[in-house]
């Protein structure tokens, strides 16, 4: 059976409406608004509402993409959630999103974590997935990392917010993916355990308490690796797809921090006005991060038909990956 031509069909985001602000930080821990500014160029999140979670996001997210590719969510038969935090290790987030657009079991629906890469590994499965018969697919990156950082911990707290980003992917009949990739390799650098823990068990040594677990990082060798994962991300999708980075129109760069975006930039020799940025707004919205981006700058108007873009993150595990696109509306 041969492959179809995949593209991005629609997009869509979210993201929750209170704002926390810098200086309602500087309440929580000892920092400043220009400490952060000056460190990542933050100066707002959102922060998801107690009524929401990462599947009800991610619906909001889908209703605006299923809407812009003129898709009806029956058309679907694959719905992939990236995500690093959902409320439920399960069922699983995609399977909440599937009956909040009143799906059926003609729908199959899953969850997949990869650290903040979770959109693009979730986009080059449903790429894999949809091509073989022409079918439709719904990608979610929808974190909701504000639930489990630890707001005593200024080097982290400053850093997360809430979101969600969503493309629907299928056939086209001109542009579409033109390469993409994965790939992740251990390093405990950026960790959070689960609450499984002695506490929870009577087969494990009792502890006298049961700890939460929070997110931790080490910020340096973390910012080191994130560079050099752009870098890869750039050189392996000009390599596969035979496209020289300087003829890419926009690339959109996970949102982490926007020290990282620039020297990512300075190092791949990419001109700043060629990337989108929308951290000081959000914060690392993880797995939301580029889809969210993505929808930004297409209602912004910064991407046309035709145009080469890339999107490309990396995440804890850790993970990084990119696809190439042709914009095809």
């Amino acid at each position: 059976m041969t492959a179809r031509r995949i593209g991005i069909l629609g997009t869509g985001a979210y993201a929750p409406v209170q704002v926390l602000t810098n200086a309602e930080l500087e309440k929580l821990v000892a920092t400043s608004d220009q400490w952060i500014r000056d460190r990542t160029g933050i100066a707002e999140r959102r922060i998801i509402g107690p009524e929401e979670s990462v599947a009800s996001m991610g619906v909001e997210a889908s209703r605006q993409a299923l809407a812009t590719a003129g898709i009806s969510p029956e058309e679907l038969s694959y719905i992939i959630v990236g995500t690093n935090s959902s409320d439920y290790i399960f069922p699983a987030a995609a399977i909440r999103v599937q009956e909040a657009l009143g799906l059926d079991a003609g729908t199959a629906a899953f969850d997949l974590q990869a650290g903040c890469s979770g959109f693009n590994y979730a986009l080059y499965v449903a790429e894999r997935l949809v091509a073989p018969e022409g079918k439709y697919a719904l990608v979610i990156g929808s974190d909701a990392s504000s639930r489990f950082t630890d707001w005593t911990d200024r080097s982290t707290c400053v850093l997360f917010g809430d979101g969600a980003g969503t493309v629907v992917v299928g056939p086209v009949a001109r542009g579409g993916i033109i390469a993409s990739f994965v790939a992740s390799t251990l390093n405990m650098k950026l960790t959070c355990e689960t609450e499984f823990n002695a506490g929870n068990s009577p087969f494990l040594p009792p502890e006298k308490t049961t700890v939460r677990h929070f997110l931790q990082m080490d910020g340096p060798e973390i910012f080191k690796f994130a560079v050099r994962a752009v870098r890869e991300c750039i050189a392996r999708i000009a390599e596969m797809s035979g496209i020289a980075k300087e003829d890419l129109d926009y690339l959109i760069i996970h949102q982490a921090n926007n020290r990282i975006i620039d020297a990512a930039a300075r190092f791949a020799k990419v001109p700043m006005e060629k990337l989108y940025v929308n951290v000081h707004r959000y914060g690392n919205t993880s797995a939301a991060s580029v889809p969210l981006a993505l929808h930004e700058a297409l209602e912004e108007g910064k991407i046309k038909a035709g145009d080469k873009v890339l999107l490309c993150s990396f995440g804890a595990g850790v993970t990084w990956g990119a696809a190439l696109v042709e914009w095809s509306y």
